[in-house]
């Protein structure tokens, strides 16, 4: 019945709407970090079930949602280390496979030089794909601060990734 209040809402049952409200969208953010469905999938698991086991501290936490984002990225960047470890080049022949786990280590390793609210700002406007006044309103800034924020990271992270004009000098030029 609407508007019939039934007590307070207990922790599992709080901790219920978070995974519903976010299960989804966890899912979607670890695939576009790992690029597999299946391990997206298993990424999210286990952000989820870190976020259940410490849920007395992520339910307090200022933005619960941007914690579980945080510790599924830093599941994400575990992974790739471990599949760059176990696999470097790709047996047939080719390298994008072991190039596109290389490029996510280095983005991972760029990510983690950003300031705290940088990485938050990033996840949750590029990976989660969250328009820029919801992510403002996620992190309780104005717009116009998530707008300096991205423009801080995106041009911080091309200098360290090498993603700009006249990044080759004329030794590294191809002939």
């Amino acid at each position: 019945m609407e508007g019939v209040d039934h007590g307070p809402v207990t922790g599992d049952e709080a901790f219920r709407r978070f995974y519903e409200r976010m299960d989804r969208r966890a899912v979607a953010t670890a695939r576009r970090l790992v690029g597999d469905p299946v391990t997206a999938e298993d990424l999210a698991a286990e952000a989820l079930a870190r976020a259940y086991a410490h849920w007395p501290k992520v339910r307090s936490h200022p933005n619960p949602d941007a914690w579980l984002l945080r510790v599924l990225g830093n599941l994400a960047i575990d992974h790739v280390r471990r599949q760059r470890r176990t696999s470097p080049t790709d047996l047939h022949g080719g390298s994008s496979a072991a190039d596109d786990a290389v490029l996510r280590v280095d983005l991972a390793r760029a990510m983690k030089r950003l300031s705290n609210r940088q990485q938050e700002v990033v996840v949750l406007r590029y990976l989660v794909d969250l328009p820029e006044a919801e992510v403002a309103e996620s992190l309780g800034m104005t717009t116009g601060s998530v707008k300096t924020h991205l423009s801080r990271a995106t041009r911080r992270l091309r200098d360290e990734l090498g993603d700009g004009p006249g990044d080759q000098t004329s030794e590294e030029a191809p002939a």
